[in-house]
């Protein structure tokens, strides 16, 4: 069951169309090199659309109080802080929910409030506002309001029992609502049918950032220490909206850009010691993809496996001496996260061997036993893995008594929430998520009717167009156009992420350079030459072609990337393809 072979054999490579005059002129309005206008032309923009997207202002975010429930959620919420109130701020355990979490109980603070974490433990508690985790929340507490940050939205008979025990709830969530709705609660989620609010796919933190800023400007802050304020807690916000794979687009992606910049000099004992164990140096914005692979799984780290008041207490403290010691907990935790992953990965694939079939198997449905290593705080991670090896949808389960609890992940564009939703409906206790990612649990009495059930709507579905997660080339360009010039250019469209992928260029006719190192378990460092140049290259899976294999010329689809040592423009191999003799 290895991965999909890099070398597509047979299957010719081309590159998104673009209109020639838009993208001259979008690279000559915005000083980019040719092969970048072409990018730009091939994703639809137009010169507007371009600036916005070249020149992600904080400027151009949209008002907070356009936002159905806001102004009555900050009506509420300034009420408890002027008299310094008790609010509890009830939040998810993922690194989405933490800096959902330090954002709103920051704010809450600073304006007067009394605001009380509380984060409920993955194992314990399970997700969002159960109604036991509910009572316990009042009971340590006992607020006068809660405040949920990323969960909330479908907890109709927990929104009841707080309001039955005099506790008024502000519900502040970014997944699809239910049809049935809490009654009583005063709710923000821009995806509710009704709210008008213009950007719908902001993360959970983006959503507490929303709702912060529009407390801090009925607070009447002065607009100095407004904006100090803003900055600050959007590098949170940054982080978290990366973490969550939302599409990083429109408000996002400003947010996004703005946080990063910020964390050029992480003000925050906490993020600077997180930092330095990630080995990202200072001085200089992180990446993305930095953020994606070093920073949120630290963070994420604490929750999966124990508990994730570290990660939000990280995320918050002022202490430099804590914050070392929080950092190196972290470490160590994220650590074991890896390897109880990999046990997991290794042992679904140890059960799929033999009776997987790809022309049979829409998608992956399987179960075990939490005893034996399948820990329910991985699951999600695990089906994600699985899901690109496979290159279908994954749904894995943990057994634990007679219940079970699962994560599933898609792979392509496969709508996963819409697609398992009506299964859900009829085996499942609680249920939530999105179109890529999604949680469950239910009685284990239920496994073999939901497994049953889900394999049959996969089947009945089954669209393999939907699978093909292999973006085309936005643009196709001439060797001598891979340059270090263009590799700049580039730069200016980050942050990359969901919505908005790294570039990926066509160049066809490459002679390949048969020499070559190993670099990682299927990792080849190689070359590729045209009339006049000569190209490094990496790809991550080339080891597994035997060199006999490779065709003297190929077409090449890679991204366009700066070798770390010797700073020269190479490629990031994705996919290859014979090319013409």
């Amino acid at each position: 069951m290895s991965p999909a072979p890099v070398l597509a054999a047979g299957r010719a490579l081309a590159a998104r169309p673009h209109d020639p005059s838009v993208a001259r002129g979008l690279a000559s309005s915005f000083g980019l090199p040719p092969a970048a206008g072409r990018v730009l032309s091939a994703r639809g923009f137009d010169e507007a659309c371009a600036r916005e997207f070249l020149e992600p202002s904080p400027a151009r975010l949209h008002d907070p109080f356009g936002m159905a429930g806001v102004p009555e959620a900050v009506r509420k919420l300034a009420q408890s802080a002027r008299r310094g109130g008790r609010v509890v701020v009830f939040g998810d355990y993922d690194c989405d929910g933490v800096g959902a979490l330090a954002i709103l109980t920051t704010v809450l603070s600073r304006l007067g409030a009394d605001a009380r974490p509380f984060i409920p433990h993955r194992l314990q508690d399970g997700y969002g506002l159960r109604a036991e985790t509910l009572r316990r929340a009042l009971g340590e507490h006992r607020p006068e309001g809660i405040v949920t940050v990323d969960c909330g939205i479908t907890a109709r008979e927990s929104v009841d029992e707080a309001l039955r025990a005099g506790v008024y709830v502000v519900v502040t969530d970014h997944h699809l609502p239910p049809e049935e709705l809490p009654h009583g609660a005063i709710l923000v989620d821009p995806k509710l049918p009704a709210c008008p609010y213009p950007f719908k796919e902001l993360s959970g933190a983006g959503l507490a950032w929303k709702l912060a800023e529009a407390l801090l400007v009925d607070a009447g802050l002065a607009s100095g220490a407004r904006e100090a304020w803003r900055a600050s807690l959007a590098k949170i916000a940054a982080i978290s909206t990366i973490a969550d794979v939302v599409p990083l687009t429109g408000e996002n992606r400003i947010l996004t850009a703005w946080g990063l910049r910020g964390l050029a000099d992480p003000k925050s004992p906490g993020l600077a010691a997180l930092f330095a164990r990630a080995g990202i140096p200072p001085g200089r914005p992180p990446t993305a993809r930095e953020v994606a692979f070093r920073i949120a799984p630290r963070l994420n780290a604490a929750g999966r496996l124990d508990h994730a008041r570290r990660a939000y207490e990280l995320l918050t403290t002022s202490d430099p001496a804590r914050a070392e010691v929080l950092a190196d907990e972290l470490q160590a935790a994220n650590d074991e996260r890896r390897v109880v992953q990999e046990r997991l990965v290794e042992a679904v694939f140890s059960r799929l061997e033999g009776h997987f079939d790809p022309a049979r198997d829409a998608v992956v449905v399987e179960v075990g036993e939490a005893a034996d290593g399948w820990h329910r705080g991985v699951l999600g991670l695990a089906a994600s893995r699985v899901a690109e090896r496979l290159r279908r949808p994954v749904l894995l389960f943990s057994r634990d008594g007679d219940r079970l609890s699962g994560s599933g992940r898609t792979y392509g564009k496969t709508p996963l929430f819409s697609r398992v939703a009506p299964v859900a409906a009829r085996f499942v206790s609680e249920f939530g998520g999105h179109e890529a990612a999604l949680g469950m649990s239910l009685p284990a009495s239920q496994w073999e009717p939901l497994r049953e059930a889900l394999r049959s709507a996969f089947a009945a579905s089954r669209d393999e167009r939907e699978w093909d997660a292999d973006p085309p080339p936005d643009a196709e360009i001439e060797a001598g156009e891979a340059t270090g010039a263009l590799a700049d250019a580039l730069v200016r469209f980050e942050p990359h992420g969901a919505g908005n992928p790294r570039p990926v260029f066509l160049l066809r006719g490459l002679g390949w350079d048969g020499r070559g190192r190993r670099a990682g378990p299927r990792g080849l460092r190689t070359s590729f030459s045209a009339p006049g140049v000569r190209l490094d290259a990496i790809g991550w899976s080339l080891g597994e072609i035997p060199e006999a294999e490779r065709p003297p010329r190929v077409d090449v689809a890679a991204h366009l990337v700066r070798d770390a040592y010797t700073n020269e423009a190479g490629l990031e191999i994705v996919g290859l393809a014979p090319g013409a003799p």
